[in-house]
Parts: structure tokens; sequence; C-alpha cells
């Protein structure tokens, strides 16, 4: 390589050898002369730094200048580079080290990372001004102290015979200076023509490690002859020399991209280096400076088909497919778009590619070998497939980390499933992807093939799971096909388009390949070079929500004391806990807070019951969630469950509980919160607290509120009526006069009431809750409640808060179109659950809604919920969170729900994680009045 490369320099010294595109978008073009006196600097300073012949460095760098530079460096000097997947995190990488380290039996000399990039590229530049040598005891002979010439000239008399001898030594010292640079510049070109000469092309190139997406990382060793005669094969089969241009946009330390580079060098082409990929900037540059030539994995393509608005593709002689197994769907798109695609084949361990097709409309999959590689079938079955194993000129001979698998006459064993046929290779999988299931074999690659041939699937990955009957059973993730123009509609959503696949497979596939779980991805996760990320995507699977008993406890808790309100006297609190478990026995709690009558709300306990038992329990039994935000929508596409939201935010919240307890997360962190001021000791999250405090005479309301202030609650909330209740709010007032107090009449006032109402407006109260009763309607003006609550607005300075007047998400609707009704009160099962009611705080936050987190006369259950929503950001008024001892002599939580000195501890220590509660079973089982349990009914797949 070092050779072809001296070769370019001496013809053409002033050719750009590359081009490189940051992230900003900005060019810097390099010429051969440039790199090489650059790249020759860096071998210089790296071997004054201890890199010895054979020696290792680290190149932990994103695609850049340096990079190439860093790769020519080690020709010149004989160093091995050790490719660093700079996207990991640092322990990941620091690990890779160490284990080379340990196989290698020394250190790696030099690491070069970001930080250090700029530092070593003034280090190459000053060697070549001649101000640094490459041995340190000479640069201190050779260089004379600045500080000492300075001072010698300042000392010189200021005659003209002075001046005259000061200019004179001025001139002598550029002379110098001039000569030492030429001197240094001479030195440079000798060692890189004397290194050239002496290149040994068996010397170990680079050491890169394989991506580990299936397993512990391997270490792979390459020697330069294995790489260059790799890419001087694929240059015989792709390109004529010195004809056309290459783009790397592949990370330079994955093979892939790594070749685009030694392919240019040794094709004497140029190529563009792109710091990141972006579709556009590609196509872009391949039109206006007439690119030959990329290399790409199959989500680059899918984004370059995406983007080609003028048919660049089409200029292209080679798109270089690579990376994993072609994606029919992507091919199909190409061979439409007139792309000339080449599937290709191979791996780190052979240097990159050794096989390709061009893809054609009668493409089969079938690949030929380059020039100099042999392959074969060990073990085949009845249609030939076996274990490929591979021969040729860019295969490397093992591992350092790990034993690598040959035949007896040198055949390396490469984990894939193969057959030839007609001299053509087809790859099917990796061998170790197949499983069994039921006692029969099944491969991931046919269910694949089956996927990404359903409409709007970009891309899919299948794996076997455990399953407890059948041993493994198929897990399918498919990638969405991202809309060639912005859609006018509302998007599919996860859940759906997961149906709508799994419906599609029904008459493909038999029952025996049908995946166990299906889930959709707008986008998968990758890894640097854009593979498919194997381990991210089961990670995610280990991570599901997979439901397979749903319990509902209906319990009845007295009040301490009977609770009077504007409708009524509540003498005891009847709702139901759900509570979800998982294939693995974890749980999640959640509470349905519908009452026995429609005194509050129309939709009633006994009707959310039997939604829950025959329509949402089931729907949830036979689906599994990547994220309960997923839950929601499916509930949503439901039409038996439209009409009754508590039904639906009494099992939704369970389901963020299960999946809090299984990633380790509290609810507050994974609904976006953060600890409040205030907030935490050890870890632990407490918002505050208000108290609601029933109707009474003056004197029995204002020791009730003194009991509430004492406690520690910063807000009170008075429930009032018209004729009774004005007294005790302005003796409350007047005894608290900064307390802040709010309001609630549960709509029982009217219009005539309006002197009243102003009364109330006078004791300056926050807010107040709910005052027209929506069946009294006025002689004159507006009927419809909430034309009614507007006009009324503008007769009072206290904000009017919504709450049971929104019983359905058409009221919400109807009372956004009023600007006057800026307040809230969100009771998250009314809104349908924790996404709904995420969905709706984001849309406050744009309207500059005041939004304050209600209760229902609820458990701890319900009342945690409420107090994680009060680390949201927008939410600053202390909620109806109170203690439920403050009600109900009972508890069927554990740890109690309480609130010291006004605030509730979120997460106490023993339960960090989801609600932070479980079921209290003793206290249960003292108000349980039934229990219903409903189990997933697991199918046949004979």
């Amino acid at each position: 390589m070092i050779s072809a490369f001296e070769s370019m320099v001496r013809r053409y010294p002033q050719r750009t050898c590359f081009t490189y595109v940051d992230g900003a978008g900005q060019e810097a073009p390099y010429s051969y002369r440039e790199v090489r006196m650059l790249a020759a600097a860096l071998a210089r300073y790296l071997q004054s730094k201890g890199v010895q012949r054979g020696g290792c460095i680290a190149v932990d760098l994103p695609n850049c200048p340096l990079y190439v530079m860093l790769v020519l460096a080690a020709a010149y000097g004989s160093f091995t580079i050790v490719t660093v997947n700079n996207r990991l995190a640092p322990g990941e990488k620091l690990s890779r080290l160490l284990e080379l380290e340990r196989c290698l039996g020394e250190r790696v000399a030099f690491r070069i990372d970001e930080e250090r990039a700029q530092g070593l590229f003034d280090h190459a530049a000053a060697l070549l001004a001649g101000e640094e040598r490459s041995d340190p005891a000479a640069a201190r002979t050779m260089r004379p102290s600045f500080t000492a010439r300075a001072s010698a000239a300042t000392a010189a008399p200021r005659s003209a015979r002075g001046l005259g001898r000061a200019t004179s030594n001025r001139a002598a010292r550029r002379r110098r200076d001039e000569t030492q640079r030429q001197d240094a510049l001479e030195e440079i070109i000798h060692f890189a023509e004397r290194s050239a000469h002496v290149f040994d092309s068996k010397a170990r190139a680079l050491i890169m490690f394989t991506s580990g997406t299936t397993g512990k990382p391997k270490a792979v060793p390459l020697a330069w002859d294995q790489v260059c005669r790799a890419a001087e094969a694929s240059n015989a089969a792709l390109n004529s020399p010195g004809s056309g241009m290459w783009q790397a946009a592949l990370p330079l330390y994955h093979i892939g991209g790594f070749q685009v580079v030694v392919r240019s060098l040794l094709g004497q082409v140029p190529f563009i280096l792109y710091r990141r990929f972006d579709a556009k900037r590609v196509l872009a540059d391949a039109a206006r400076s007439h690119v030959t030539h990329v290399s790409v994995v199959d989500k680059m393509l899918q984004d370059l088909l995406n983007e080609d608005e003028a048919d660049t593709l089409k200029g292209y002689r080679c798109i270089l497919l690579g990376g994993a197994a072609s994606n029919p769907h992507t091919l199909s798109r190409a061979t439409a778009a007139g792309a000339r695609v080449y599937a290709s084949y191979g791996m780190t361990e052979t240097s990159s590619q050794i096989a390709h097709a061009q893809v054609t409309p009668s493409f089969d999959g079938g690949l030929r070998l380059l020039p100099g590689y042999e392959a074969r079938i060990v073990d085949p079955d009845a249609q030939g497939f076996g274990r490929l194993a591979v021969k040729g000129p860019g295969v490397f001979e093992g591992y350092l980390n790990a034993r690598a698998a040959h035949t007896v006459d040198g055949f390396f064993l490469t984990g894939d499933t193969a057959a030839l046929a007609a001299g053509r290779l087809y790859v099917k999988e990796r061998t170790t992807d197949m499983f069994v299931s039921g006692g029969e074999n099944v491969y991931p690659a046919g269910i694949r093939d089956k996927l990404v041939r359903v409409p709007g699937v970009a891309e899919a990955y299948v794996f076997g799971a455990p399953d407890a009957v059948w041993g493994r059973r198929p897990v399918a993730f498919v990638e969405r096909e991202r809309p060639a123009a912005p859609q006018r509609t509302e998007p599919v959503a996860p859940q759906q388009f997961a149906a709508t696949v799994r419906a599609s497979l029904s008459t493909r596939l038999s029952k025996l390949y049908q995946p166990r779980c299906l889930f959709a991805l707008d986008e998968f996760p990758r890894t640097g070079i854009g593979k498919i990320d194997r381990a991210a995507l089961q990670a995610l699977y280990e991570q599901r929500i997979e439901v397979a008993r749903v319990t509902l406890y209906r319990i009845r808790l007295p009040f301490l004391r009977p609770f009077k309100t504007a409708k009524g006297i509540l003498r005891d609190r009847e709702s139901v806990i759900v509570e979800v478990e998982d294939h693995a026995g974890r749980t999640g709690l959640g509470e349905c807070v519908a009452f026995p009558t429609d005194w509050y709300l129309p939709e009633t306990l006994d009707q959310d019951v039997r939604v829950l038992k025959e329509v949402l329990a089931p729907l949830v039994l036979n689906e599994a969630y990547l994220h309960p935000s997923e839950a929601s929508a499916s509930f949503a596409a439901c039409a038996e469950a439209a009409a009754f939201p508590l039904a639906q935010g009494a099992l939704e919240p369970a389901l963020w509980d299960l999946y809090g307890k299984i990633v380790g997360k509290p609810l507050w962190q994974l609904i976006g919160g953060a600890v409040p001021h205030g907030g935490a000791a050890a870890g632990q999250a407490s918002v505050p607290a208000g108290a609601v405090v029933g109707m009474g005479a003056a004197a029995d309301t204002v020791a009730a509120v003194r009991r509430c202030v004492e406690a520690g609650y910063r807000r009170v909330k008075l429930k009032v009526a018209p004729g009774g209740s004005l007294s005790s709010v302005q003796a409350v007032r007047e005894a608290y006069p900064r307390l802040m107090i709010t309001l609630d009449a549960n709509q029982s006032f009217a219009e005539h009431d309006l002197d009243e109402l102003r009364a109330l407006d006078a004791c300056g109260p926050a807010w107040i809750e709910e005052p027209l009763d929506p069946h009294r309607l006025p002689g004159v003006g507006p009927t419809d409640l909430f034309d009614r609550l507007a006009r009324l607005q503008r007769s009072l300075h206290t904000p009017i808060c919504l709450d049971e007047s929104i019983a359905r998400p058409a009221d919400l609707a109807r009372a956004l179109q009023h600007p006057e009704l800026g307040c809230y009160a969100l009771k998250i099962a009314k809104m349908g659950g924790v996404q709904p009611a995420l969905d709706f705080l984001r849309l406050a936050q744009v309207r500059g809604l005041g939004v304050w987190m209600g209760g229902m006369y609820d458990t701890g259950v319900s009342r945690r919920l409420h107090a994680a929503f009060e680390t949201l950001p927008g939410i600053d008024a202390p909620g109806d969170v109170g203690a439920t001892a403050r009600y109900f002599a009972v508890d069927v939580t554990d740890p109690p729900y309480t609130a010291e000195r006004g605030r509730v501890t979120l997460n106490r220590t023993g339960h960090p994680h989801g609600l932070g509660c479980d079921l209290n079973r003793s206290s249960l089982a003292d108000v349980l009045v039934d229990r219903t349990v409903i189990e997933r009914q697991r199918r046949s797949l004979r």
C-alpha cells in the first residue's frame, strides 16, 4: 500500500488525495504531498514516544483526517492500529483494551482519542517545521532558547553599529531557521522513502474487534498483506485503476469503512471522507463531484432512496451493500430506482468483502466469490445448506482472545449457513441463529424474509426466545418504513401496525413459525456501522411488559367520619384495586376510582368492572408491550372501551408501575419528573400535599383547617355550597390570611347565586372548582355548561377550575375552546391513564393553562400516582395527595401512604421502583368485597 501511495505522491504531489466533510458540512481537501508529510511526521513522533516496530497504537476517533493519516503512519512506522469503536461507553472501550493487553502480553503503547488529536497534529506540524526533533535529547541541544535570544537582543548597544549587528543576527537566524526547516522536511521525506522500501506486507496492520452484538467481542488481527490483497480483489471486480471516486461514509473503525480507504489508496483514486453519514449531503456530493462508488449498509441505502429526488443514485457505478443479509424490500426499491447495487458478503475476519453480485430484477441471492477465494459447505442438509467455510487472501488466521474454527485443510468456519449452487454462494444466516421449537428446527432468516415483504416494513429482526412449553419461540421486531412525504393523517400506532403485520403473516407462515411476540419500532437501534444492534433489541424484549394475570380486588373503605360535599354525604368509599402480574412474577398496581353510582361522573364502578373483565384485561393478556404508553394506544383503538376512561385509567397505570419494577426506575423518573426543591434525601423524592376539609359550621371548619396547617399542609381545599359556606370560608380566611385556600363547589351554584359567588371571590381563594350546576339552567343567556362557565369567569377574579364537567375526551375538547377557562384539576383516571395525562400536560404547557393534581377519595395506590405527577414541570400547587389516614382507618398499601409535615415521600426505602408500594394483604382482606382473576390462555402451535 505504501508503494502505491508513494507513487502517487511522486507523480501527482498536489492532486487531492481525499476531501474531508466535517459534522457541520465544511470541506477540507488534503493533497497527496500533505498527507504523506503529516503521516510520516506522525510516525516519527510516535516513535519518539516509544512506539516501536510491531507495537500497538489504539485509535479511538470518529472519521476524521487524522484517522487516515494514522493508517499511513502505521504503515510507515510498522505499527499496529487497534481500532476502537468511538461510540462505545468508556468502560466498554477500556475492557477491550485490557483484554487485548492480556492476550498480547504487552501494553498498548499509545492511545489516541479526540482530546489528544489536535495535540498530535501540532506535534507533527512542529516536526515538519524543524521545531521538534524525534530525538528529545537532540531537540534540547539543537533548538536555541527563545528567551536567551531575546535577552541578548535587548542587551545590545543602540548604536548604528549595534543595529547593524542586530540586523545581521536576525538575517542569520532566519537563514538558520530556514535551513533547519528544510533539513526537517528532507529528513521526513527520507524517512518516508526508506520506510516504503523496507515495508513488510506480512506485518500486522490492525486489530479490529467484532461488533459483539451476539456475544463477546473478538479481537481480529489482520496483516497488511491480508487487508491489501482483499482490497485489490475488490478493486479488480468493481473498478479500474485510477478511475472514479469513493465516498467513505461508514465508520473507519469497522472493516467496511476501513477498506474504502485502502481500496482508494491502492486504486489511486480520491475519496470523500464523512464525519457522519447524511443522505442528502452524500447525494449532493455525488452529483457535484461525479462520485462513482459508495459502500453502505441497508439503513443507509434506505435513507439514500428516501432522499434521492434527482435520481442521483443512477449515476453511481457501484453501490456496495453489505453489513447484513440482504433486505428484499430495499433491493426491490433500489432496482426500481435504477441504482447499480452490488449485494456482498464478508466480515471482519475476511478483511471485508469476499463475494458479491449485482442486484437485478432476477437476483435470487446468489453471489460470486472474488478471485482467489474458495468456499466449502460443511455438513450440508438435504437442500445443500450447511456451515460455510472460506479460504482466501484476506482471511485471517485466528482470534487473539478466542479460538477460531478451521477445517483440517485451513478453511475458516464462518458460523454462517450457506449453500453453493451453479458456482454461486447463497448465504442464509448464522448457524447459531437457528433454534429448536417443539422439536422442530426454526430458521429466523426465513421468518425475516416473510416480514420484510409485508407492505410498510422496512427491516425486521427475528430470534428465538425461551418458552416454558416449546423450549423456544420466535420473537420479531419490525422497523416501519419512513413515509416519503409528510403524513396528513394521524400515524398508525405501533401496536396497530404490529397487529396488521401479524395478520399478514397468518396466511404466509404456519403456527410453528408465527412470532410469539411481534413489536413495531419507528427506528431500530443500530451499531456505528449501521447494522441492527441485535443485543439492544434483545434487551428491549427482556424489558417487555407481558402480563400473565390480572386480578381485580373490589374493596369498601369506611370513612373515619362522614364526609359532606355539595352532592351528599359519603360514609364509605368503594373502589377496585387492579393488580397485574407478568411472566416473571413481578406485579404492578392501579386503582379504579369510579363510584358505585353516577353522582359524580356518568361512569360507574359496576360498568368499569365489566369492561375490565371482558375487554381491557383480555386485551392486555394477549399483547406484549415494549413501553406502557403502547397500552394507551391499543386501548384507544378499542371501540368497546372508548366510553370508559376510568376503566382504562385503572389498568394502564398498573402497567407503568410494573414497567418501573422491570427497568428498575421510580415512576416519577419514568414520566420525566425531576426532584423538586426540598426534594430529597438518600435519593428519595418528596412533593408537597394539600388537604381537603368537608363542609361544616364555621368554628368546626376553622378547627379542621388548623389541624391541617399544624400537620404541615400548605394548601387547604374547602368544600362549599350555596347558602351555608360563606361564613366558614370568611372565618378561615380571617384566621389564616396567608394560607393558600381553594374552594370546591361540586357543581352546586347557579347564575342567580352570583352575589354569593362574588362574596367567596372576595375571600381571595386561589381557584374555585366547578361552581355551576349543569342541570339548573339560566332563564336567559347560554345553556352550554362551558359557555356558562366562561361567562361567569368574566365576572370573577378567582379562576374557575374545571373538574367533573370534563367526563369524556370530547368534553375536554369543548372546554379548550374557551380561553377564559385556564385552570384544570388533573385526575389521571379521568384522562384514561398516565400517557393521556402526560399528553394533556404537554398541551397545557403550550397553551399556558394552570394544572394541579386532584383527588377522588382514593387509596395510597392512586394517590402515589398523582403525587408522582407533581415532580413534572408546570405543576406547582400542592395537590389533593394528602395522607389516606385523614379519611380511612385502613390503608391497603405497604408501606402506608403518609404525608409528614405536609410532604409525601414517593419511594421509601425498600420500595425504590414504580409507584413505590405493594399491597398490604392483611389490610386488603379486611375490606375485600370481591376478587376476580383473569389469566392468559396459552394458544396451541399445532
